[in-house]
């Protein structure tokens, strides 16, 4: 068993270094569980069918700055867990300091995304980005420079907003092993999105095919396909009962 508080300084804690044989993303668990911030106990969940993804940290983009947060909470999970590691990026919603979206700051998140892999047992880096129509270009070049800087062995993964993946491109020839459409809290787009899932139709971008990301606050969508790979969100701490909860996004 791990018990990890403010995964950033894990390297000291425990003296180990990040695996160095990370696996392609067709190795990954059919089931990921997102552990956002928050005390988490995962030492329930069978290894060979779940893997977690946890928010290691937060980068707030504010004028030319980028405001680092680290992971506060515990996190306990058994040996052998198959951990990706996510940083959450953020802009700053105070007008006096508008992001200046500079190299500066691209290169800033570089160096702190590569840190996370520096994590005991880490496998994979993924990146959680809202980001808008005016931050994509800015996006898009941080998405090439984060996979020049870590190995390639190590899967880059990001969520993405449902309307990335039906149909404006801009995800085309992205150097990411996956993008997961986040299938919830989707505001204006829920009604099409749902609609077009449930007649049985799909994602327009390639790289949204692999997988879903749900969430057990609400119904299963209708018209999963089960042979992809799912990430579940929940927004307070996960629980074993929870496990029964993920089956009925599995039943026909």
């Amino acid at each position: 068993m791990r018990f990890l508080v403010r995964p950033l300084l894990l390297l000291s804690i425990f003296s180990v270094f990040a695996c160095s044989d990370s696996q392609h993303p067709d190795a990954f668990p059919p089931k990921i569980l997102w552990a956002w911030e928050r005390p988490e106990d995962l030492r329930f969940i069978d290894t060979k069918e779940f893997g977690v993804a946890f928010l290691a940290q937060t980068l707030t983009l504010q004028g030319n700055e980028v405001v680092y947060q680290p992971r506060r909470q515990p996190l306990q999970i058994s040996d052998g867990t198959y951990l990706i590691a996510v940083t959450r990026i953020e802009s700053t919603r105070d007008s006096a300091k508008t992001p200046g979206l500079s190299a500066e700051q691209q290169k800033s998140i570089v160096q702190y995304v590569k840190k996370t892999i520096e994590l005991a047992d880490i496998k994979g880096v993924q990146i959680d980005f809202d980001a808008l129509l005016s931050e994509r270009a800015f996006y898009r070049q941080l998405i090439a420079d984060i996979r020049k800087a870590i190995p390639e062995n190590y899967p880059l993964t990001i969520t993405a907003l449902t309307s990335w993946c039906v149909g404006d491109g801009w995800l085309d020839n992205l150097p990411i092993d996956d993008a997961v459409p986040m299938i919830f809290d989707m505001g204006p787009d829920k009604k099409a999105v749902t609609d077009l899932l449930a007649k049985g139709n799909d994602w327009r971008e390639t790289v949204c095919k692999n997988s879903y990301g749900v969430s057990l606050d609400g119904p299963p969508p209708k018209g999963l396909r089960q042979n992809r790979r799912f990430f579940y969100f929940k927004s307070s701490a996960w629980q074993e009962h929870d496990l029964d909860r993920i089956k009925s996004f599995h039943e026909k």
